[in-house]
């Protein structure tokens, strides 16, 4: 009897030996919405990593977490690959692989990255409807207080359907996203990793550097861009920091001259707008109405000020907006709404659990900014339901810093509006090995500008060696090339998307057919003139028109786009300015055309050709807004 009592014990530890899932790797084909992107580009793989949703329950729910693998080109690539951890809240990143893989200076390195366990294409996908339900939202002019009591309301929809799922939120926080990337590296054979994170990626970091004491990961360097410190981090006065960052960039408008008489006080005037739009908001009927709200251009403003390339052109926007001139919106608003669609039941689990031991001293810095500058309020989105929330717990050992002796860069910007540079030199304080840098004049991700690239690379390539900081001190002295004058035209972005990026084949016909047929008919006039034969010298005029504004518009867009910035979603460079007239002269030479081929009867293929092309031409001038009248 015992004999098979010892044999029915060892087939039932063998059965659930075999049937307990075990962390593994599962490649798959791209799953994400540009897949064609990738289709020429076989070093780049995608996949999912299957890990126990609680890993002190291997028996219970197991998820996938979504990952991307970019393998070096190199003929002898090195063997440490560089992991990127996502910023944003809880924010997927995979969307970004072909951009971060263009973007890091990684030749000879295998690039990481993956989409954090309930967000992006993940499995599950925590209440990914979220950022929706947030857009319809802003949508509505409500009250910043009733804002954020329907916004709370939203949040709680979403725990409880969390709830029904059986999905403890406990398990989705930084601690644990991060084992996942422990376990990542493990599963894909690699020994040791660059670890590489900006804002909230930089939290990322310090949670795999706790996951991964005592386990046999090396960490060969670390880059932490706009840091947020375990910890220390969560404020409650986060408008406090966007109102000095704008009054920075305000104050050099003021001391540059050519700024200052495009824009004469201007910081003055637009506190006294957003005073004023508190009781009476600017509304914009464009492809559906928005009131622009105190806190919704605040959030807009701060938005854009994340990125140094676009400080050039903020004084130009404020002016848009107070003298409600807000065409643009159209062309910038849908890469905000893009962002915002991400938001998911990931970010709000990340922001508040991972911060919720300052919850107090955060409540009391809230209540104080909301009353001491109303004006300068944006939609956090998260920090109200922050500071009242009741459920959720924390982590303890959150309030615990983490340190690091492994060799490590800390980059901040100046002009970050979100993570000031007091959290990196925190962060610096506790990575005992680490080389620390102020990028004067820059804003948020100082590693997208050109000397952060610079500096990655050295660093990358030699984590023992402080980078050379040369490049850093021209960008104190290098004043902000403010646009202080254009040609305005905030419909010329729309074209160029339509073109350019849309590939819209009925609008590449309509500038392309004239073009061809202008071509073609001077190269037959200029024969005809060398074989001294008779010419039309008003329908070459016609012609020629239409090469020299298709020619310009082309130019000047081409131009546009390399100032950078949101020039272009205003108009194009000031040079611009006579493409209207030669609207103008199009529309006179194709009356006179149309006149004479009618008066002499004469309805040849080429007097058909320059009147359609005149047609076509004015199509575009008068749909983009070019033209005098």
């Amino acid at each position: 009897m015992k004999k098979y009592f010892i044999i029915s014990l060892i087939l039932t530890f063998s059965i659930n030996a075999l049937s307990q899932q075990s962390i593994s790797i599962e490649k798959t084909d791209c799953y994400l919405d540009n897949c064609d992107q990738y289709e020429n580009l076989p070093n780049i793989e995608f996949g999912y990593l299957n890990v126990p949703e609680d890993y002190d329950n291997l028996d219970g729910r197991w998820i996938k977490v979504a990952f991307s693998l970019v393998k070096s080109t190199s003929d002898n690539p090195e063997p440490d690959p560089v992991l990127i951890f996502a910023g944003g809240w809880g924010q997927p990143e995979l969307h970004q692989t072909l951009w971060y893989s263009n973007i890091l200076p990684v030749e000879n390195r295998d690039i990481i990255l993956y989409d954090y366990r309930g967000s992006g294409h993940s499995k599950p996908s925590l209440c990914a409807d979220l950022g929706e339900k947030h857009l319809e939202l802003i949508k509505q002019d409500l009250d910043f207080n009733v804002f954020n009591q329907k916004l709370n309301q939203q949040f709680y929809s979403c725990f409880d359907e969390l709830k029904q799922q059986d999905i403890d939120y406990r398990l989705y926080g930084t601690a644990t996203k991060t084992k996942d990337a422990l376990k990542l590296i493990e599963q894909l054979g690699y020994t040791t990793v660059n670890l590489f994170g900006a804002s909230n990626g930089t939290m990322g970091i310090q949670g795999f550097l706790r996951a991964a004491e005592g386990s046999s990961i090396e960490i060969r360097s670390i880059f932490s861009d706009s840091n947020v410190p375990m910890r220390d981090y969560q404020q409650g006065d986060l408008s406090v920091l966007y109102k000095e960052v704008l009054e920075k960039i305000l104050d050099d408008c003021s001391q540059d001259p050519s700024c200052n008489a495009a824009y004469p006080n201007l910081k003055e005037r637009f506190h006294s707008f957003l005073i004023k739009t508190i009781s009476n908001p600017p509304i914009y009927n464009g492809e559906s109405e928005t009131v622009f709200n105190t806190y919704l251009i605040n959030s807009f403003v701060h938005q854009l000020l994340y990125n140094a390339t676009l400080h050039k052109d903020i004084p130009l926007l404020l002016e848009a907006f107070m003298v409600n001139e807000l065409g643009f919106i159209d062309s910038i608003y849908p890469v905000l709404e893009e962002l915002l669609l991400r938001s998911n039941g990931t970010s709000v689990i990340n922001y508040t659990y991972d911060w919720k031991a300052r919850q107090a001293k955060v409540s009391k810095e809230y209540e104080e900014t909301k009353k001491n500058i109303p004006e300068y309020m944006w939609a956090d989105f998260w920090l109200d339901f922050y500071t009242k929330d009741t459920t959720i717990t924390y982590n303890p050992r959150d309030t615990i810093p983490v340190t690091s002796d492994a060799p490590a860069l800390i980059v901040a910007g100046t002009y970050d509006p979100i993570t000031a540079p007091e959290y990196s030199r925190i962060m610096h304080d506790r990575y005992s090995n680490s080389y620390y840098f102020e990028f004067p004049k820059v804003g948020h991700g100082v590693f997208i500008t050109p000397c952060g690239q610079k500096m990655l690379k050295e660093f990358l390539e030699q984590p023992d060696k402080q980078p050379n900081d040369e490049c850093i001190q021209s960008l104190a002295s290098t004043p902000i090339p403010f646009t202080t004058s254009i040609y305005a035209n905030s419909k010329v972005s729309s074209l160029i998307k339509k073109v350019a990026v849309d590939r819209n084949l009925l609008w590449i016909v309509i500038l392309f057919v004239p073009f061809l047929l202008a071509l073609i008919y001077i190269f037959r006039e200029v024969l005809r003139v060398i074989r001294k034969k008779t010419y039309s010298a008003l329908r070459t005029a016609l012609f020629l028109s239409i090469i020299f504004f298709l020619v310009g518009l082309g130019y000047y867009m081409l131009a546009t786009v390399n100032l950078g910035g949101l020039t272009l979603f205003f108009g194009l460079v000031d040079e611009a300015w006579w493409l209207p007239w030669f609207s103008l002269v199009i529309i006179i030479l194709g009356i006179l055309q149309l006149y004479r081929m009618i008066k002499e009867s004469k309805y040849t293929f080429w007097n058909f050709g320059a009147i359609m092309s005149a047609v076509l031409i004015l199509i575009t001038a008068f749909g983009y807004g070019i033209h005098l009248f």
